[in-house]
């Protein structure tokens, strides 16, 4: 700001240095400048040179021009004034410099704030567990759950979201400290851009499927979904069960079945005798060999042994849309991420106004379970955010 200013303070002044002034006379006697008169004037003559156009300021210093003074033989006063005209320069060039001084002490101070630098830059750190509150107690599978803690990011100051209303918010999913579901990043276009997607729900009403326990098919075996790559020719992981066998001793997605109780050439062979080799009888080991990551780990992958017991586990049963009871139909925003079910509970956002935010600890029994989503492993906890964008009572 004050580099600005003097660069106009420049350009304005210069010719009073290359040129003398007008011609002063001993019958105008000089005034004294004082510092409130020169900070005065310097204000209002930059405030001048900075409104004003550049031609303007061109056809000013043509004007400023002094008049050629006419030596005449019968005027004595003339050839004193002439005679006077250096002094005259030199009071006029101090004049123009004290000017710019002054000007440059009274913006100086406040450059920082003409330019917006007055705001205060708050760092968010981790919240204490003082700051959180606990929503209260609700039903949820058939069981009493103790709350979740939550903490009010903004309050909102629009109207409170009522029993019955249509819901419109936004919500993320932020796991060890990154953002991994999004309704605002819900699709993604060409060029990496996305846009966002509100979801939308009838809130005060649990659906049925969270009203009682969740559906699982136990299955005895190693907890583990494999698939043939007809690709890469491998017999890869698809998915483990969340504390079953594979996932505890360390098996990943991706990672491929090398051999079976000593049996390879596992992609040659039917899926249905690949999964008669997995399961048996409870408490019965069998002998894995693992690739970890596959080819796509590269030729050097370390290939490791695993044996496991085989036990009984619970597969979850496949996903399917949730209906809510008289909300008119499917729930909107199905195209976008999943929300966790907490979304659903009304307890959870009990209180909330439109434009507000909340910040939930959301764990794994009212998140995504033993399933998980995403980038979300099963059986994790992470941090639920929600903003309320609309409530429509119909």
């Amino acid at each position: 700001m004050f580099s600005s200013v003097a660069r106009v303070m420049l350009y304005y002044y210069l010719p009073l240095l290359d040129h003398p002034p007008f011609q002063q006379t001993e019958r105008e006697p000089k005034r004294q400048i004082s510092p409130q008169h020169a900070m005065s004037v310097a204000h209002s003559s930059a405030m001048s040179a900075l409104a004003a156009p550049r031609y303007h300021a061109s056809r000013t210093r043509q004007v400023s021009r002094p008049r050629v003074a006419c030596a005449s033989s019968s005027s004595a006063s003339n050839a004193d004034d002439v005679a006077q005209t250096p002094k005259a320069a030199v009071t006029s060039r101090r004049a123009a410099l004290v000017r710019a001084v002054a000007l440059g002490a009274i913006l100086r101070a406040d450059d920082a704030r003409a330019i917006g630098f007055q705001k205060e830059l708050k760092k968010r750190g981790p919240m204490s567990d003082d700051a959180y509150a606990r929503t209260a107690e609700f039903e949820f599978r058939g069981e009493r759950h103790e709350g979740v803690k939550y903490v009010e990011i903004s309050e909102g100051k629009g109207k409170p979201l009522e029993v019955g209303a249509l819901a419109t918010l936004h919500f993320e999913c932020k796991y060890r400290g990154l953002t991994v579901l999004s309704t605002r990043e819900a699709r993604t276009l060409g060029g990496n851009r996305t846009i966002s997607e509100p979801f939308q729900f009838k809130y005060g009403t649990l659906p049925n499927e969270f009203t009682k326990a969740a559906k699982r098919k136990n299955i005895i075996g190693i907890g583990a979904e494999v698939r043939i790559d007809p690709e890469l020719q491998e017999l890869y992981v698809v998915k483990c069960v969340f504390n079953g066998p594979a996932d505890r001793a360390g098996i990943k997605p991706n990672d491929v079945v090398v051999s079976i109780d000593g049996v390879g050439d596992l992609v040659n062979k039917p899926i249905q005798e690949i999964g008669a080799l997995l399961v048996g009888d409870v408490d019965t080991e069998v002998e894995l060999k693992i690739k970890k990551g596959g080819s796509r780990a590269g030729a050097d992958a370390p290939i490791e042994t695993y044996k496991l017991k085989r036990e009984v586990t619970a597969v979850a049963a496949p996903k399917r849309e949730i209906q809510v009871d008289g909300g008119g139909g499917l729930f909107t925003g199905g195209s976008g991420p999943k929300p966790p079910p907490l979304v659903y509970v009304p307890e959870a956002l009990a209180g909330m106004n439109v434009g507000g935010r909340r910040s939930f600890k959301c764990p794994a029994d009212v998140g995504y379970e033993d399933v998980g989503e995403g980038e979300i492993p099963p059986g994790a906890d992470f941090v639920f955010e929600v903003e309320l964008l609309d409530a429509v009572l119909k």
